[in-house]
């Protein structure tokens, strides 16, 4: 979540799943996001088919707009 990124500890919101989702319903302004290994942040266009993958790996299929960083989700699977 564009919240918390990769650290939730601050949170004290156990487990990070938990949190990821706390945070995207707590406002607007958060959202579900992709952090690649490279810890860059991106906005995933789809803010509902990523709740059940909240804080896990996953694949992304789609198209960076790298103007916004937002991410078209066409796809999102768990990762291998």
């Amino acid at each position: 979540d564009t919240m918390c990124g990769a650290d939730h500890a601050h949170m004290g919101i156990a487990p990070d799943a938990k949190c990821v989702r706390d945070c995207v319903k707590a406002g607007k302004q958060w959202k579900y996001a992709l952090l690649t290994a490279d810890k860059k942040m991106h906005v995933l266009s789809d803010q509902a088919a990523p709740e059940k993958f909240a804080a896990k790996k996953v694949k992304v299929t789609g198209v960076l707009y790298e103007k916004t960083g937002i991410l078209r989700v066409d796809k999102i699977e768990a990762a291998h």
